[in-house]
């Protein structure tokens, strides 16, 4: 029987808990009924649902070829048309490189995903955070103490987010799904008030896949004309652009802020991430979403216009000043 064609519209359509659909060079598979079973947890291939995944699925199974082998018995025709560009197969570098690191790791006797130095790198920020925190809202220090420990709280919020957030986010600290959600939802949702979802889509499904390529990765501009920054040759020139050097250091700070509006106004209201689809979002999530935002804005501010020793207008200004140094660092920093 000849195996039927699919185009990548038909896939989209896909992309829930009772009909996931992905593709794979060029092949599609019915993962449905895998969700359950899929070592990695449903959270990954929920997120996949009703998308190719082909760069996606090599990265993220770098060393065993066993899942390939398990796909097969999923494959229900050909995909005979892309939603964002296509690149060239590999010429065997790539897996050349993966062979190389996974022998690095055996030879070791090491495991890739060992979550001790994360953990460990995780106590001694939160240390300074809840020390340069209480320094902040509740001792008994000058206002350029304040002014410094805010500072610091907020540089520290920007390093749990580039190294251990970051880690769970692609799934590499810890063995399973249980580590990376834990450890990933507290640093970004609870501790520093970003959004797990949304950095999944932006990140994961579009900057890793689609780097720097313009139309498709979120952390480019989405016209070629009107925004601030200059970054690929493909945007219409400016003159303002020239004194970019300076206007954009100062605009860093504001990066936190605009990132928690992004997370309302386009990825849980209009099901965008820039270019990239968000797939459908249950009533439980958007709960979840609420009360996390709610947490983190009660022990930010709530709690120290309650129980520290400054008037509420200071705490929002210390509290600036955190949003300010976390989205400078976060901006400038990134490693």
């Amino acid at each position: 029987m000849a195996s039927k064609s699919y185009t990548w519209q038909e896939v989209a359509k896909h992309n829930t808990a009772q009909s996931a659909w992905v593709s794979i060079d060029d092949k599609v598979y019915d993962i449905t009924q895998w969700l359950d079973k899929h070592p990695g947890g449903r959270e990954y291939l929920e997120l996949a649902a009703g998308r190719d995944i082909t760069y996606l699925f090599t990265s993220y199974h770098p060393f065993t070829e066993k899942p390939t082998e398990i796909l097969k018995k999923f494959e229900i025709g050909n995909l005979v048309s892309h939603e964002f560009p296509t690149y060239k197969k590999d010429s065997g570098f790539y897996r050349e490189c993966r062979e190389a690191v996974g022998k690095y790791f055996k030879d070791n006797n090491l495991h890739y995903k060992n979550p001790l130095p994360g953990l460990l790198r995780l106590s001694c920020v939160l240390s300074i955070m809840i020390f340069s925190f209480y320094s902040t809202y509740f001792a008994a220090n000058s206002f350029w103490m304040r002014f410094l420990f805010a500072a610091v709280f907020g540089i520290c919020e920007a390093i749990t987010l580039i190294h251990q957030m970051h880690d769970a986010c692609h799934s590499s600290i810890g063995p399973n799904e249980i580590w990376w959600k834990t450890i990933g939802r507290f640093t970004m949702d609870f501790l520093t008030g970003g959004d797990m979802k949304h950095w999944h889509h932006q990140h994961v499904l579009g900057h890793h896949v689609y780097t720097n390529v313009m139309g498709v990765d979120p952390d480019l501009p989405e016209l070629a004309q009107g925004d601030m920054r200059y970054i690929v040759s493909r945007q219409v020139y400016n003159a303002i652009y020239k004194i970019q050097w300076i206007y954009m250091p100062l605009l860093y700070g504001f990066l936190t802020v605009k990132i928690r509006m992004q997370n309302w106004t386009t990825t849980w209201s209009t099901l965008m991430n820039g270019p990239i689809r968000v797939n459908p979002i249950s009533q439980g999530e958007y709960y979840y979403f609420f009360i996390s935002r709610a947490i983190n804005l009660g022990y930010q501010l709530l709690f120290p216009m309650l129980f520290g020793v400054l008037s509420p207008l200071q705490v929002i200004g210390f509290w600036f000043l955190q949003e300010i140094a976390f989205g400078f660092w976060l901006a400038t920093f990134p490693s």
